[in-house]
């Protein structure tokens, strides 16, 4: 919008050489910025992009479900670490799954693991360097007393890594050969099997095959993060949900493996987070479930994901004279699959973990390694307080976070224990804070609405919490069950927990969010199929209804944000299904239905919810907007300014910074508002604008 301008480097800690502004309306050279604190840097950006390390099942996991986030990490310029647990060697058969001679061919198990371990290079070589022919280093690593795994590492840009574990799904003992039977990760999660071997194939510096049981792939994976000390973990879905087609039964939806994976890198996680006290952030990545849901990649970014899939698939034109150069089982169209279209995290993040507490001061929340962590803003100050550790079992890393009127602060997780055998206990865990600055309370079980059922399989469906306190004080608190319906429980007066109990709905995404109104009352809004749904009290107290006028288009997987910017107002923000542009539907004045059709309000394109500051006494539509944008980093919209003429759209601007899961928004005390994020580099990152007008710049950013 405007040219850069000088950075005041008073605002730099130590006076460091002066840096350029972002953009003059979003970051502001003024010498006003927030003091640092002592353990705090104000930077206008900060330049960390942090150390992540993937670890998915099969060679092409990350290319189809975590891009184009690994794309990002890449052209970060940080430390990115894929690890491959699986051989991979499916059927041994490395031509098109649509060829008709494939039936006859002879399978080759090694060769075929091969194939898809060189097209996987060439695609991150691309990815890094534009070549996808640059040259690799690749070595023996030698984790543990059990374990060795080939390590490649591009030549030209040797902080990306690709570790290759090479555990077989149906090969035994010292001749490698075919057993007929099936041992492999997910055999050895459950305790079936005591023990796997692993695949060996040529020119990998790892000659010999291995047997690994349980423990040493876990003591594994643990003793590679102790190497790498990553600040991000990307995994895949430990408890993916099943077809919703079949409604009486459980039909699974992913492959055993990328659940065995996911298992396996969070017991990893947590062994390294007890032996070294140190949390990453955690990010779990839908596998094929991502195909019952509105596709959320914009064309740009499916075309990204197709171009490197084609590298992997060796189907870029490159001659290929050994047959060798990539995963041929694709195909030369990786438009026929639908895992191309979107890229959604397991547990959806919300944009509502920046709360302001009743004393006025902002209080910030995240999950890091299982475990919640908190920040508190100082008085007066500005400085922030954290992070702290609330101690307790594996809470999963979308939380619901609610600061009530009457003071208490809630905290809703999605909690997982393990029992002997492997198998997940889920249930929801609350946990309060009676005032600010007082200690939380521990956390205490509110079960789980599919608790009942024999199938236990069932139970593990339980979705991420959206809660809401009424007029009363009281918590609502929402999940998706097992029938992909909403299930809801409410704290009774004396703080005690009622029954779950089913509210409807049918095909309904996991990503509720509830809000409470300015008069009290409580609502709840989840994406279906085809439009967003409503349950609402029409008054305080009152009984939750269902409002079935809705109809907003289907709302892209990846979550929603709900907000009353006038009294009994809300508008909903959430991003169209294959485009990725931020949308608005306002409901009518006065509760008076919703409008026919969402309105476009731009955007730069990337994935996950919006979050929103409306402005104080002025209409619906002048708000605060930021949302993680294609790169990775945020784009931010300022209000117009008072005076501005007409009604100008949105003015999206791009900062600086790798951003995880999604941004959050608050007013503080004096009516500023801030921004917060998470960056990739595992720390918080806030800016506060110079002033109470919503149009104001922001200050640089905070570092905590």
């Amino acid at each position: 919008m405007s040219s850069s301008l000088p950075y005041d480097s008073s605002a730099t800690p130590g006076g460091s050489t002066p840096r350029k502004s972002l953009l003059r309306r979003v970051f502001s050279n003024s010498p006003r910025a927030l003091k640092p604190g002592p353990n705090s840097s104000a930077l206008h950006l900060w330049t960390d992009p942090g150390t992540i390390v993937q670890i998915v099942a099969h060679p092409d996991d990350d290319l189809y479900f975590i891009n184009p986030d690994v794309r990002r990490a890449v052209e970060s310029g940080g430390t990115v670490v894929t690890v491959v647990l699986t051989a991979a060697e499916s059927d041994g058969v490395n031509l098109d799954t649509g060829y008709w001679a494939r039936k006859n061919a002879k399978p080759d198990y090694a060769t075929y693991s091969r194939a898809r371990h060189n097209g996987l290079r060439r695609a991150y070589a691309r990815m890094a360097t534009g070549d996808p022919d640059s040259p690799w280093h690749r070595e023996l690593v030698q984790l543990t007393d059990n374990v060795a795994m080939e390590c490649d590492i591009l030549s030209a840009c040797q902080q990306l890594r690709l570790c290759l574990f090479q555990v077989s799904h149906s090969l035994r003992g010292e001749r490698n050969t075919p057993s007929g039977a099936v041992h492999g990760l997910s055999t050895m999660w459950r305790r079936e099997t005591a023990e796997a071997s692993t695949l060996v194939v040529a020119d990998s510096p790892v000659t010999h095959p291995q047997v690994f049981g349980h423990e040493d792939v876990t003591q594994a994976l643990a003793r590679l993060l102790e190497v790498y000390r990553p600040t991000v973990v990307r995994t895949l879905d430990p408890d993916p949900e099943h077809d919703g087609g079949h409604k009486d039964s459980h039909v699974e939806s992913d492959h055993h493996e990328h659940t065995a994976t996911a298992q396996y890198a969070l017991e990893a996680v947590r062994r390294y987070r007890e032996e070294t006290g140190i949390a990453p952030v955690l990010e779990h990545y839908r596998a094929y479930a991502n195909r019952f849901w509105a596709y959320n990649l914009s064309h740009r970014a499916a075309s990204e994901k197709a171009e490197l899939l084609n590298t992997y698939a060796g189907a870029d034109g490159v001659p290929d004279p050994g047959a060798d150069l990539g995963d041929f089982q694709l195909g030369p169209n990786p438009y026929r699959s639908t895992h191309l279209f979107s890229t959604a995290y397991r547990y959806a993040p919300t944009t509502s973990w920046l709360v302001r507490q009743s004393n006025g001061l902002l209080a910030a929340f995240a999950v890091q390694g299982g475990q919640v962590v908190h920040w508190d803003e100082q008085p007066e100050t500005g400085d922030w307080d954290g992070p702290h550790t609330l101690d307790g079992d594996w809470i999963a890393p979308s939380l619901a976070v609610v600061a009530g009127r009457d003071g208490r602060t809630h905290l809703v997780g999605l909690r997982r224990t393990n029992d002997d055998t492997g198998f997940p206990t889920v249930d929801l865990v609350h946990r309060v804070r009676n005032a600010p600055g007082e200690p939380f309370g521990g956390w205490v079980s509110i079960g789980n609405p599919d608790a009942g059922e024999e199938d236990r399989r069932r139970q593990r469906e339980l979705g991420v919490p959206a809660a809401a306190a009424d007029a009363t004080g009281r918590l609502h608190v929402f999940a998706r069950n097992f029938a992909q319906g909403m299930s809801r429980i409410i704290e009774e007066p004396d703080r005690s927990w009622g029954k779950w109990f089913g509210i409807g709905g049918d095909f309904l995404q996991d990503a509720p969010v509830a809000l409470t109104t300015a008069s009290g009352r409580v609502e709840l809004y989840v994406p279906g199929k085809q439009t967003i749904r409503r349950w609402y009290q029409a008054t305080p107290s009152s009984q939750l209804l269902r409002d079935d006028k809705l109809t907003s288009m289907p709302a892209a997987s990846g979550g929603i944000t709900a907000v009353e910017a006038e009294p009994d107002r809300i508008t909903l923000y959430f991003r169209q299904a294959g485009t990725a542009q931020v949308m608005a539907y306002r409901q009518q004045p006065q509760q008076k239905g919703w409008p026919g059709r969402s309105a476009g309000l731009g955007g730069h394109d990337g994935t996950g919810p919006i979050a929103v500051v409306p402005v104080p006494r002025r209409s619906a539509g002048d708000v605060l907007l930021a949302h993680r944008n294609a790169a990775g980093s945020l784009t931010v919209s300022l209000p117009p300014a008072p005076d501005a003429p007409g009604r100008p759209g949105p003015q999206w601007h791009d900062l600086s910074g790798s951003v995880t899961y999604a941004p959050a928004a608050a007013l503080d005390a004096a009516g500023h508002a801030v921004l917060a994020v998470i960056g990739t580099d595992g720390r918080l990152h806030v800016a506060r604008q110079t002033t109470g007008d919503l149009d104001s710049p922001f200050s640089p950013w905070l570092t905590v």
